[in-house]
C-alpha cells in the first residue's frame, strides 16, 4: 500500500472551514488596517530604496533569527517556536493546494518526508515554547516583563501543537497501526500519541478525532484573528519594520532642512523638534507596534544600568500607548481640529502625568545599544533626540551645564567650558604643516575640540602626529581655523547650532580643497563622514587607528621586534566608532602587533556590546545623579580583565576611564592610553627617528 494519508478524513462538511476561515482573515486585516490608519498620521520617511539589500536583511534576520540569536537560550527558544510554527504552516498550505488542485503528491516517499519534517519541527516547535515559558516562570531575567498577553500567545501556540499531534495520533491508531507495513514511524509525534491511545476502540478514536479536528480549527482562526492585536502581531509588524530598517549608519541623524521650513513659514521656529506624537514620522510610529516588549533594549543600556529615569523599552511602549489612546481622535477629525495633547512633561506635575518626561530623555547617552540589541530594528535614539529638539530649540528646557556648553560653541567655537580656546598651542614646537599659513597636503588631520585643547588629550594628539611622520604621511591641520563639528549641539537637541557649525566648517574646508581626513574623534569621524554630506560636504574619512593600521598593513609604518613591552591589554570600544560604524578590527589589528604574543585580552562586554563610556550624548560636559557612574562599571571590567593597560580610540572615553581609574583603582595599576601612544612608545622604544 501507497503511504499516503485522505484529506478530511472522519470529517463531515468539512468545508465550513471556509467561511470561518475567512472571518478569521477579516479581523487580522482589520487590526492591521487600524494600526495602518495611525501610522498615517506620521511625517514621510523614505524607506523603500535598496530593496534587493532590504529583502536580504529580513531573509537574514527572520530566517536566520540572526539578531535574536544573540542571546542564547531565548535565541534558541524564538528560533525553534518560529521554525516549528512556520514549517507547521507550509505543511498545512501543501495539504490545502492538494486538496485545491486535485493533484494528490502527498504520496509514496514524497508523503513519508512530509510526515517526518512535519512531526520533528511541531516537536521542537513545543520544545521552544517549553524554553520560553521556563524562562519567564522560572528563570525571569530581570529586563523581562510578562503579561497576560504574553502567556495568552504562548499557551494559544502549545494548545494548537498539541492539537495538530492528538488529532494526527487518533486518525494513525485507527488508519495506519493496524496495517503490516506501519509508516507511522515517519511520523514520530502522532506515532507516539498512537501508541497512547490504542486501547481505545475505534469508535472513540473517532470521535475524539472528529471533535478535536473542528476545535482545533476554531483553535487556528483565533490565532489568526489575534495575530494583529496581540503579542504575535510582531510577526506581522517586526517583519515590515526589519525591512523598512535605516540602512545607513546609526550614528547618522535625520537632517531637517531648518531654513526652507523657516521660508515656508517664519512661525516654525516656535515648533521645532517634536513634541506631539504626529510629529514623529510614519516610520517611527511604526516602530511603536513592532516592539514585541522583549526588554533587551533595556538589558543593555547603560543610562538604565546606572539607575537614571531612561527605559528605552518602557519609552517605546509608553509611546505606543501615547499613540493608540489619542491616535484615533485625530485620524476621525477630518477638519483636523483636534488638538494633540503634548508629549514631553515634567514628572510628578498634575493630571495624569506626561508620556515622557524630560528626565527620561535627558537620560540617553546616544550609545545605539538599544538599537544594536533589537531584533526588530526599532530606532530609539533618532526619537529621543528629536524630543529633546523640542526641549532645547522650542521651549529652552536643559540643564546648566548643557546651557553653558552650548553657548560656550556659539561664543568660543568649542564646548569646554574654562577650557583654552587655542587650538595652536598644542604644536607649537612642532614641525607640522598648518593649511591657514598656505601649506598643502595630501590628508587633514582634525584634531578637535577635545584633542586640542584638553591636556589629557593632546598628548594624544601629539603621539598621532609621532606615529604619522615617522610613516612619512603627508597631512596638515586647520590650526585656528579649525571649529566644533557640532556633534555636542546635536546630541543634546540644538540642530541650529550643529547645523550653523557644518555650514561653516564645510566652508572651510572647500576653501582648501580637502578631501582626505584623518580624526581622532569618533564622534568628529562620525559627523564628518556621515552627517556632513547633507551640507555636500563630502569627504574620505578614515578614524587614526584605521590609518594606523593600514600603514601597518602596506608596511610604511614598520614597528620594533619587541614592540609593546610586554604589556598585557585590553581594549575599549568606543560606541561611535564599533556599533555607530562598525569598526572593530582595525584597532584590534594594531594591538595585536604590541600584545604579547598578539593577543589582546577581550573584557567582559566588547565589540558590539561593548560597555558605553557614559560621555555620549553631550554626557562629557554635563552629568546626571546616577546610581553607579557608567564609567565605574566599565573600569570594574577593565580591572576583572587583569590587564595593565586599557587601550581606547575616543578623547571622551579617555576622559571618562581615566576619571573612572583614579575612583576604582587608587593604586593605579591599570592605566588608559590611546592606541596611537601605545604605538608611539613602541617607535620610541624601538629608537625610531621622527621623519
Amino acid at each position: 500500500m501507497v503511504p499516503t494519508r485522505e484529506i478530511f478524513w472522519n470529517i463531515v462538511d468539512g468545508w465550513w472551514i471556509y467561511p470561518f476561515a475567512t472571518v478569521a482573515m477579516a479581523v487580522f486585516a482589520w487590526g492591521i488596517v487600524r494600526r495602518l490608519r495611525l501610522w498615517r498620521l506620521g511625517g514621510p520617511a523614505a524607506r523603500l530604496d535598496r530593496p534587493w539589500e532590504r529583502i536580504r536583511g529580513v531573509f537574514a534576520e527572520v530566517f536566520g533569527q540572526k539578531r535574536q540569536l544573540r542571546q542564547g537560550y531565548a535565541g534558541v527558544a524564538h528560533a525553534l517556536i518560529f521554525y516549528g510554527f512556520f514549517v507547521e504552516f507550509i505543511a498545512t498550505c501543501m495539504i490545502a493546494v492538494q486538496e485545491w488542485s486535485g493533484i494528490h503528491y502527498l504520496e509514496g516517499p514524497v508523503y513519508l518526508g512530509f510526515s517526518l519534517g512535519a512531526d520533528v519541527f511541531g516537536i521542537l516547535g513545543i520544545i521552544g515554547i517549553g524554553m520560553a515559558m521556563w524562562r519567564r516562570a522560572v528563570m525571569r531575567p530581570t529586563y523581562l516583563e510578562s503579561s497576560l498577553d504574553d502567556w495568552f500567545a504562548l499557551c494559544l501556540l502549545l494548545v494548537i501543537f498539541v492539537q495538530g499531534f492528538v488529532i494526527e495520533g487518533a486518525r494513525i491508531a485507527v488508519t495506519v497501526l493496524p496495517l503490516p507495513d506501519n509508516w507511522a514511524l515517519w511520523s514520530p509525534g502522532g506515532y507516539a500519541v498512537a501508541l497512547a491511545l490504542r486501547g481505545f476502540s475505534d469508535a472513540s478514536l473517532e470521535a475524539l478525532h472528529r471533535t478535536l479536528w473542528w476545535v482545533h480549527a476554531m483553535t487556528a482562526f483565533v490565532l489568526i484573528g489575534y495575530f494583529s492585536f496581540g503579542k504575535l502581531a510582531h510577526a506581522f509588524f517586526g517583519l515590515s519594520n526589519i525591512f523598512l530598517r535605516d540602512l545607513g549608519p546609526s550614528g547618522r541623524l535625520a537632517y531637517p532642512d531648518i531654513e526652507a521650513a523657516l521660508d515656508a513659514d517664519p512661525d516654525a521656529l516656535d515648533a521645532l523638534g517634536t513634541n506631539k506624537v504626529d510629529q514623529f514620522s510614519w516610520k517611527s510610529l511604526l516602530d511603536f507596534d513592532a516592539c514585541t516588549n522583549c526588554g533587551r533594549c533595556e538589558s543593555v543600556c547603560p543610562a538604565h544600568g546606572s539607575g537614571v529615569a531612561l527605559n528605552p523599552r518602557k519609552l517605546i511602549r509608553d509611546l505606543k500607548d501615547h499613540l493608540s489612546e489619542v491616535g484615533p481622535g485625530l485620524g476621525a477629525a477630518s477638519d483636523g481640529a483636534v488638538a494633540m495633547p503634548s508629549l514631553v512633561g515634567i514628572a510628578g506635575g498634575e493630571g495624569a502625568g506626561p508620556a515622557i518626561t524630560e528626565e527620561e530623555l535627558w537620560g540617553c547617552r546616544t550609545c545605539g545599544a538599544c538599537q544594536q540589541e533589537c531584533p526588530v530594528y526599532i530606532e530609539h535614539v533618532p526619537k529621543i533626540i528629536e524630543m529633546r529638539q523640542h526641549l532645547v530649540m522650542t521651549e529652552g528646557r536643559m540643564s546648566d551645564g548643557v546651557k553653558a556648553m552650548l553657548k560656550n560653541i556659539e561664543d568660543r567655537g568649542q564646548p569646554w567650558v574654562g577650557g583654552s580656546s587655542d587650538r595652536e598651542a598644542w604644536f607649537e614646537d612642532l614641525d607640522i604643516k598648518v593649511l591657514s599659513r598656505g601649506d598643502r597636503a595630501e590628508y587633514l588631520f582634525w584634531v578637535g575640540c577635545t584633542g586640542s585643547m584638553i591636556e589629557r588629550n593632546v598628548a594624544v594628539t601629539r603621539a598621532v602626529v609621532r606615529v604619522l611622520q615617522a610613516a612619512n604621511v603627508d597631512f596638515a591641520v586647520l590650526g585656528a581655523e579649525e571649529g566644533c563639528t557640532g556633534d555636542p549641539a546635536r546630541r543634546v537637541g540644538d540642530e541650529l547650532t550643529y547645523q550653523t557649525c557644518a555650514k561653516t566648517n564645510i566652508e572651510t574646508l572647500e576653501r582648501y580643497g580637502v578631501r582626505k581626513i584623518i580624526a581622532t574623534c569618533p564622534h568628529c569621524f562620525n559627523t564628518l563622514r556621515n552627517e556632513y554630506p547633507d551640507f555636500d560636504g563630502r569627504y574620505e574619512v578614515v578614524h587614526h587607528t584605521q590609518f594606523i593600521a593600514e600603514l601597518l598593513r602596506e608596511g610604511k609604518l614598520e614597528l620594533p621586534p619587541e614592540a609593546g613591552g610586554g604589556e598585557t591589554l585590553t581594549y575599549h570600544d568606543p560606541c561611535y566608532l564599533g556599533r555607530h560604524n562598525g569598526e572593530y578590527d582595525a584597532p584590534r589589528e594594531v594591538l595585536s602587533r604590541l600584545a604579547p604574543g598578539g593577543k589582546i585580552k577581550e573584557l567582559e562586554a566588547n565589540r558590539s556590546r561593548a560597555l558605553c563610556c557614559g560621555a555620549g550624548g553631550g554626557f562629557a560636559f554635563t552629568d546626571d545623579n546616577p546610581t553607579e557612574r557608567i564609567n565605574h562599571r566599565r573600569v570594574d571590567q577593565v580591572k576583572a580583565a587583569g590587564v595593565e593597560t586599557v587601550a581606547v580610540g575616543c578623547p571622551f572615553c579617555m576622559q571618562m576611564l581615566e576619571d573612572g581609574l583614579s575612583a576604582r583603582d587608587p593604586e593605579k595599576r591599570v592605566r588608559a592610553a590611546d592606541v596611537a601612544e601605545l604605538v608611539a612608545e613602541a617607535l620610541d622604544a624601538g629608537g625610531a627617528d621622527p621623519a
